[in-house]
């Protein structure tokens, strides 16, 4: 009589060798896979970060330099960045367009910042806009 459990069993050592013979070529994929799963939380956690903390800095040094910009350019049309009086008057339009421009200019670069530098290096000063180059 021809047993069926153990011709199941045979089988199923035969596919189990099978697949070990297999086994160290991909321990490399494997090993890679398993890290990028085991990081998936804390790269949507630095995103998260990136986007609650990168976004207002963005917005901040991006309206502070537009401010400046946009300041020192309707001076130098009434009379000059050197003086004090076409600075205010300057500071009368720059500021609101500094500000208005910076906010969105803010939004986008801090969401972008969030985005691009949280997948390769999560929880980096890129990613929540702190780097000296804001992108």
């Amino acid at each position: 009589m021809i047993n069926t459990k153990k011709i199941g069993a045979l089988g199923f050592a035969m596919a189990a060798l099978m697949s070990m013979a297999q086994a160290p070529a991909m321990a490399d994929d494997a090993k890679s896979m398993v890290t990028n799963v085991a990081l998936m939380p804390v790269k949507a956690a630095s995103i998260a970060t990136g986007l609650v903390v990168g976004v207002p800095v963005a917005i901040m040094r991006k309206s502070s330099n537009r401010t400046i910009e946009y300041t020192g350019n309707f001076a130098d049309k009434i009379g000059g960045k050197d003086h004090m009086v076409p600075m205010m008057f300057g500071s009368v339009m720059g500021l609101p367009a500094g500000v208005i421009v910076g906010t969105g200019e803010g939004v986008f670069y801090g969401g972008k910042n969030a985005f691009s530098h949280s997948v390769e290096k999560p929880f980096c000063l890129a990613s929540m806009s702190l780097d000296k180059d804001l992108d």
